[in-house]
């Protein structure tokens, strides 16, 4: 049966359900998926207000007040610029992502605004997903959004994990790190995460602003000195080195509800196999989940994945299938400008690495924009990388950071327009059967 299954013919059935599948990942369906499962405690079954924050909070406003009957009025989604808003009726606000500037100042006074208008016994929901970060900003005294934008910015280019990102966020901002929740008190409040966050650990979605954290800036300056090296301003540093790290203000015993993590990783793994494995091999394949964790410089991780796959591909027989999840990073030198991002660079080095092995290689950005390359992702098969011409200009757009316009030219990239989700990125490789005199 497998011999009479085609790689042209898996790609196609693959790139059909693309669609399907970012429909199945949409905050909506997940969202009131999770609520029946896991329905609301008592005291919170009739809150007052919604507040929704990044880049499916259009979605998960639309899906929360349709299970809780909130009017549209009685809600606030702030997203960032160009992703999907809830439904005409329902208010909404932008701000600046990746990098913070003064919308993202305008937007926190729009949040304290709604805030400001609900009573003080009122009970709110409040759901956060990636991209959540930028969209509000208040930066520390004496430290401008300026300054956090352009140390966001070089992190970014750098290379460095969303976890160093967000711990530096916290301990510059008024915001994050329960900051949010010292807003909200002394209100009841039951929030929910919709996590992009590597792992199941929603604590650092969107630069935790619901949960107090310890700040310690002396750890955080050492980690900011290892990324960016000496070119720190000055206020920052003094904030950091400041003995008394800002703190935000909670009421005695206060404390949000933590409704759960809506989908996370391991969702996406899970939903992966269901999507995307074609029928004439899906009973026989063998799936190997290989983590919910991943990171690292995109093109490094290509590399280690593949050695792994060609590895344990050796005892495996038939079709066989390796998911894993994360996100990965890319470090950009300041010379070069391309189009490109970290799903793309994660996917062909995979592939040039597959490429003996007929793979096919399935790379995606589940918030359906990587980088700067206006593409979700690629599929590719990596038998086509063979060709001399080809691998040639596959290696030169991995070096120049500039894949988006190679996957465009070789019909390999995957355009879908912001998806109005965010969970991690995608990686699915398919193998077909080995040859008997293969090794």
């Amino acid at each position: 049966m497998s011999n009479s299954v085609t790689d042209d013919r898996v790609l196609s059935i693959i790139r059909s359900r693309i669609p399907d599948f970012y429909r199945r990942i949409s905050p909506e369906s997940l969202l009131l998926s999770y609520l029946r499962k896991n329905p609301p405690p008592e005291g919170y079954r009739c809150p007052d207000a919604i507040l929704s924050l990044g880049k499916a909070a259009g979605g998960l406003t639309a899906g929360l007040s349709t299970y809780f009957k909130i009017p549209p009025e009685q809600t606030l989604s702030i997203l960032p610029v160009g992703y999907p808003p809830p439904p005409p009726s329902f208010p909404c606000v932008f701000g600046s992502h990746p990098v913070p500037d003064s919308t993202s100042f305008e937007t926190l006074i729009r949040a304290k605004l709604f805030l400001g208008n609900l009573p003080d016994n009122g009970v709110l929901l409040v759901a956060l997903s990636g991209g959540s970060s930028s969209i509000l900003s208040d930066p520390v005294p004496n430290v401008t959004i300026g300054e956090k934008a352009l140390l966001t910015r070089r992190l970014i280019e750098s290379g460095a994990p969303i976890e160093v990102i967000n711990t530096l966020r916290i301990h510059l901002s008024t915001i994050k790190g329960g900051g949010l929740s010292a807003l909200i008190a002394p209100r009841k409040c039951l929030y929910y995460v919709f996590s992009d966050i590597p792992g199941s650990d929603p604590t650092l979605v969107g630069s935790a602003p619901m949960t107090k954290m310890g700040r310690n800036g002396q750890e955080a300056l050492a980690s900011l000195e290892f990324w960016l090296k000496d070119s720190i301003p000055d206020s920052v540093s003094s904030a950091l080195k400041s003995p008394v790290a800002y703190q935000p203000e909670l009421p005695l015993g206060y404390a949000p509800h933590f409704g759960g993590t809506i989908a996370s990783s391991e969702t996406l793994l899970s939903l992966s196999r269901r999507s995307f494995l074609p029928p004439e091999i899906s009973g026989k394949i063998r799936v190997h989940f290989l983590t919910d964790r991943l990171k690292g410089e995109a093109r490094d991780a290509g590399a280690v994945i593949s050695s792994l796959i060609l590895w344990q591909s050796r005892t495996t027989p038939g079709w066989s299938a390796w998911i894993a999840s994360g996100e990965t990073t890319v470090r950009l030198p300041s010379s070069l400008h391309g189009k490109g991002g970290r799903s793309l660079e994660l996917g062909l080095s995979l592939a040039l690495e597959l490429r003996k092995r007929k793979a096919i290689v399935l790379s995606l950005a589940t918030d359906g924009w990587d980088g700067n390359s206006g593409l979700a992702g690629a599929l590719i098969g990596a038998e086509a990388l063979s060709s001399p011409q080809v691998y040639r200009g596959a290696m030169n757009a991995l070096a120049s950071h500039d894949t988006g316009p190679f996957l465009r030219h070789h019909s390999m990239g995957i355009e879908t327009g912001p998806s109005g989700s965010n969970l991690n990125d995608l990686v699915l490789v398919l193998l077909p059967p080995q040859k008997e005199n293969a090794c």
